[in-house]
């Protein structure tokens, strides 16, 4: 299990559950991620998971599904 900077390995687990789900229901990062946002907004509002809007609960929230939608970079091939 990834460790999402939570306070248990139940808030992790909890998280995780998020970032799975997120990717496997959206077609974009960005979808995927402001779903993801909203998830931890709700589970913040539970007194057992109040961390989970916390920086560095979504720094590793964007690690992850940025590992599930990597950024597609462009580079020209003319000088």
């Amino acid at each position: 299990m990834t460790d999402y900077a939570m306070f248990t390995n139940a808030g992790n687990a909890a998280v995780e559950a998020i970032v799975v789900n997120s990717a496997a229901h959206f077609e974009t990062f960005e979808d995927a991620y402001v779903w993801a946002e909203q998830e931890l907004e709700y589970l913040s509002r539970t007194s057992t998971f109040s961390e989970a809007t916390d920086t560095a609960v979504r720094e590793a929230v964007y690690t992850e599904l940025r590992k599930e939608f990597p950024a597609i970079i462009f580079r020209s091939v003319r000088a």
